[in-house]
């Protein structure tokens, strides 16, 4: 990951909602639209996920069978990047 790449990566990882999101997910596995809007507004909500998307840390699914369904959840680097968001999260705490 060259240096301009991994600056955004990790403002994205402090931005505002971010952690709260990416904990929601690895504690629930998946989580629809609406779960996730309990952490910020709508704007903030799809600038994370597009942000998340992008930087491939979550998946998006979407469904249409019977009736709708559309859920996201974290990508195998997602747990990775939530595991280590936790071990820094344990540093700060001791």
């Amino acid at each position: 990951m060259d240096k301009e790449r991994m600056k955004k990566f990790l403002k994205v990882l402090g931005a505002k909602g971010a952690f709260d999101v990416l904990i929601y997910l690895d504690e629930h596995e998946t989580a629809q639209y609406r779960d996730l809007m309990e952490f910020v507004n709508t704007p903030t909500l799809n600038t994370r996920l597009r942000q998340f998307l992008t930087f491939n840390i979550i998946s998006h699914h979407l469904e249409r069978v019977e009736t709708r369904k559309e859920w996201y959840e974290l990508t195998e680097k997602g747990k990775e990047v939530v595991n280590h968001l936790k071990a820094v999260m344990e540093m700060v705490d001791d």
